[in-house]
């Protein structure tokens, strides 16, 4: 089937990109702050590198995912589910071979940070790559929710600072804590969507073992928490006071629960949730690199 040049980006689910992207950028600036804060030497370089290497990992993640629950028979036709295969739109073979070239570009991309810093890089990378390429089981067995967090918040932050800074900043694990539930949302609110076809194929999601009801609540955890994680952080002297700049995505969090509320006590999926909350990652994280970008300038 002809393809256009839309068709493939459209494959790499270009909207969940804040899921990888929005690690990076975050701990990026906020290892500045650091940096500047403490006098050591900030490498933008290796934190640019590592942004880009995150998406292709992203994208090669994605499309394993999408070739391994066509394979199994979890995403069938006529579901709201990504469709690239069940369409007949791209081939499996396609799919493998994209995935593939996905995760080479960013493995390339890793070495080459791994040749301007150290070995622990190549820990890191080793990892998120397990993580990446064996995400499909894991969701099969409901560990999807632990493996994102791991994969989209702790190892690229203690990543990031290691390649910014040049050694491991364990504070930035509070970042992951204030931005990976974010993350992590996102795929929950998939999964919650997909209860009863994932049920029907035989596999257990995180969201499964919940039940609908309680996903609703565990969503509004993972999008309204971190706000409070973010005061206890500033308060802690852990990030600078305009990290506050971040609560004014806080009607936007607020908006999308409203929605979530409203479905309490009912059977009705999370229909469209997933999309809204990567649009709320992005401004959430973005108004969070912004806070610490003024932090810098502030010192």
């Amino acid at each position: 089937m002809p393809k256009t040049f839309k068709d493939w980006v459209m494959a790499t689910r270009p909207w969940s990109f804040p899921a990888s992207s929005m690690s990076v950028v975050t701990s990026a600036m906020f290892m500045g702050w650091v940096a500047a804060s403490n006098g050591f030497h900030m490498d933008w370089l290796n934190a640019v590198l590592a942004l880009v290497a995150m998406v292709f990992f992203q994208i090669g993640g994605n499309l394993a995912s999408d070739w391994h629950d066509f394979v199994s028979g979890v995403d069938k036709p006529g579901e709201e589910s990504v469709q690239i295969l069940t369409s007949g739109l791209f081939s499996k073979k396609e799919v493998a071979w994209f995935s593939a070239a996905a995760f080479s570009v960013a493995c390339a991309i890793g070495l080459v940070i791994l040749l301007r810093t150290g070995w622990p890089t190549l820990v890191f990378g080793l990892l998120g790559l397990a993580l990446a390429v064996f995400y499909y089981l894991l969701k099969y067995n409901a560990l999807g929710d632990l493996t994102i967090f791991l994969e989209y918040a702790v190892l690229p932050m203690l990543g990031t600072s290691y390649i910014t800074i040049g050694r491991i900043w364990w504070p930035v694990l509070l970042l992951a804590v204030v931005v990976g539930p974010v993350t992590v949302a996102i795929l929950h609110a998939n999964n919650a969507r997909d209860i009863p076809s994932d049920r029907a194929s035989g596999i257990k999601t995180f969201a499964m073992v919940m039940g609908l009801g309680a996903s609703k609540w565990y969503y509004m955890a993972c999008t309204l928490c971190p706000y409070a994680i973010l005061v206890i952080g500033v308060i802690a002297g852990i990030f600078p006071w305009t990290a506050l700049v971040a609560f004014i995505a806080l009607p936007k969090a607020l908006s999308i629960n409203r929605e979530v509320a409203a479905l309490m006590g009912s059977e009705l999926p999370f229909s469209g949730i997933d999309v809204k909350t990567a649009n709320l990652q992005l401004t959430f994280s973005m108004l969070l690199a912004l806070g610490f970008a003024v932090g810098m300038i502030l010192l």
